[in-house]
């Protein structure tokens, strides 16, 4: 499976969007952002699920995610090891070497990439009309969207969704975020959301791809990541399911 280098692109928006939107519905949203939301399924629809699985990687012996909607517990499984969630704490448990990397910060990472548009939706976010953007010869339509004071990591990092006009289904993802710097860049990054497929009556995506970016403009994709086995049921998983393993161990703990 592909390094997935990218993997500190997103801290800002996870931090955002930790908290869930149980009492938020499509009419609290900016028209365009509704409309993104609808093509996709519309949010009432990704709130009836409840379970979310998708792997990274070989169907079988890839990176296999298994995220709970509401509560936003998750766990991650592999032939090496398992990282997850339980609720408060992060854990990991080590099968073959070592888990080099934190599992507080990587237990939900891609899953906020996966989960495009919709995470979008969560609290604390706000959202704002910006200009076009002619990327790779077609012209799209762009949300921008910000924090609210004190939500997120740095409350000045910015993310741009940019969608087709005359469908509004999302296209692409570009951001602008500190990563624990004093200043943003000048220029974001770019993510192109190009594959998609219906799953329970939402689209989700097979494949998302970085691209190189040079004063604003997109270059050639660097980076690709497919998803398979993709699954959203409104059933739970049986308790206990994401909790610490006897042999794990807490983030923190390692």
């Amino acid at each position: 499976m592909k390094k997935l280098f990218i993997m500190i692109f997103l801290s800002g928006l996870m931090v955002a969007c930790q908290k869930n939107t149980e009492n938020q519905d499509q009419s609290q949203y900016p028209t365009d952002f509704a409309k993104v939301l609808e093509a996709h399924g519309g949010i009432d629809q990704w709130k009836k699920g409840r379970t979310l699985n998708f792997t990274i990687g070989d169907p079988v012996d890839g990176q296999k995610h298994t995220v709970d909607l509401h509560s936003r517990m998750d766990k991650i499984t592999t032939s090496d090891y398992e990282i997850g969630f339980d609720g408060n704490k992060a854990w990991v448990l080590n099968k073959e070497g070592k888990y080099e990397r934190n599992p507080t910060f990587m237990h939900d990472l891609m899953f906020y990439f996966y989960a495009m548009p919709f995470v979008l939706a969560d609290e604390g976010l706000n959202y704002e009309k910006t200009a076009d953007k002619e990327i790779r010869g077609e012209t799209y339509q762009g949300i921008k969207i910000t924090f609210e004071p004190g939500v997120g990591n740095s409350s000045s990092d910015e993310y741009y969704l940019y969608y087709d006009p005359e469908t509004y289904q999302m296209a692409w993802l570009a951001y602008k975020a500190t990563f624990g710097k004093d200043k943003k860049p000048e220029w974001p990054n770019f993510i192109s959301y190009d594959k998609w497929s219906e799953e329970s009556g939402v689209l989700l995506p097979t494949s998302i791809a970085w691209y190189t970016a040079e004063e604003g403009q997109v270059g050639e994709e660097r980076n690709r990541v497919d998803f398979n086995t993709i699954s959203l049921s409104q059933e739970s998983q049986p308790e206990g399911f994401y909790s610490k393993p006897e042999n794990a161990v807490f983030g923190e703990e390692e």
